[in-house]
């Protein structure tokens, strides 16, 4: 089929990124590209120690795999491929299969001269994205907020001392504003009930993952106690991971990096519509070549989170139009994104 190799992504961020787990300016990302006759398919790999990955372990997995994805035809070898690593029994790596994926897609679009959402049988991705607030001094949080004004819908990234202050000043300056929240498993379990209280009183949009993953009865216990939509993140990756936490949560985050690239995120998608959860389609920190594999399934998604790209001080790749907070996709074949040169 195509010549596998690994290209560094050195991201850095305009502002310090900061969860409840951590605060980042650097992120080392790949990009998966391969090369057959005169095209080159590109795809975002987002490794994430939460989920047992980084850039260079996974860069020598995929010059390992070279040889075997030389053979392989199409998009649907490559995604069996990125089966049959989700199923090894030690890492997953949901974010070089995320990589590969995508770029296959890419290389059979070009091939063809075809979008990848048109190849998946869906409509050109037109949709409203969220954008994020990260962790930082609550002024420095207010700025960024206040910067942000173009965006109907906010994430506010909490789980810190005074984290419920900062929700209601926002509140406060920004009334026409609607918020959701992502916590990243910072909460205890009475913390959270208090602190959910207090959210629906500003009419939370949803929350992200208030508790550790794997918490299951507090999770339960919480969903019994609390008005505010819980989605789940940290806690689904697969489809097989769905069914035990299904009755928990309201909806799920689905990532390409987290569920491991284009088909598997289209399952999951669909696999939680089939359960009624809703869907939030979300993002790492990621350029637009990540990005725009993500957008291709904005269609299947009730809530659309895909602002990575945004929050770069330089994007390494151009091709998805921005329209104030809307982001659509293009009409160019593959993903149709380019590297700035």
């Amino acid at each position: 089929m195509a010549h596998a190799s690994a290209r560094d992504l050195d991201l850095r961020t305009a502002a310090p990124f900061g969860i409840s787990r951590w605060t980042h300016s650097e992120f080392a990302n790949y990009a998966v590209e391969l090369r057959a006759g005169e095209h080159v398919g590109r795809g975002e790999a987002a490794p994430n120690r939460r989920y047992g990955e980084s850039r260079e372990e996974g860069a020598a997995l995929l010059a390992d795999l070279a040889p075997e994805i030389a053979d392989l035809e199409g998009p649907a070898g490559v995604e069996a491929l990125c089966e049959r690593l989700a199923a090894d029994e030690g890492a997953a790596w949901p974010a070089l299969r995320a990589g590969l994926s995508a770029a296959a897609w890419d290389l059979a679009g070009k091939q063809a001269g075809e979008p990848v959402w048109r190849m998946l049988g869906l409509e050109r991705p037109s949709v409203r994205s969220s954008f994020t607030i990260a962790i930082g001094a609550p002024e420095e949080m207010l700025a960024q907020a206040r910067a942000a004004s173009a965006f109907g819908t906010l994430k506010v990234k909490l789980g810190f001392d005074g984290d419920l202050e900062l929700a209601q000043a926002l509140a406060r300056e920004l009334p026409e504003t609607n918020f959701r929240y992502d916590v990243n498993e910072g909460w205890s379990r009475e913390r959270a009930a208090a602190s959910l209280a207090v959210l629906a009183a500003l009419g939370a949009e949803l929350v992200e993952q208030p508790l550790a993953a794997a918490d299951v009865d507090g999770t339960a216990w919480l969903k019994e106690r609390t008005s505010v939509p819980l989605f789940a993140d940290e806690a689904v990756l697969t489809i097989g991971e769905l069914e035990a936490v299904a009755e928990l949560y309201d909806g799920v985050v689905v990532k390409l990096s987290k569920a491991g690239g284009i088909a598997s995120a289209f399952a999951l998608a669909s696999a939680c519509k089939l359960r009624g959860l809703r869907v939030l389609l979300g993002c790492m920190v990621e350029s637009s070549l990540g990005i725009a594999a993500a957008l291709q399934l904005a269609g299947l998604a009730d809530h659309v989170d895909l602002d990575g790209a945004l929050l770069l001080a330089h994007d390494p790749f151009a091709g998805i139009a921005v329209e104030g907070d809307r982001l659509r996709a293009s009409r160019e074949p593959g993903l149709g994104v380019r590297p700035v040169e």
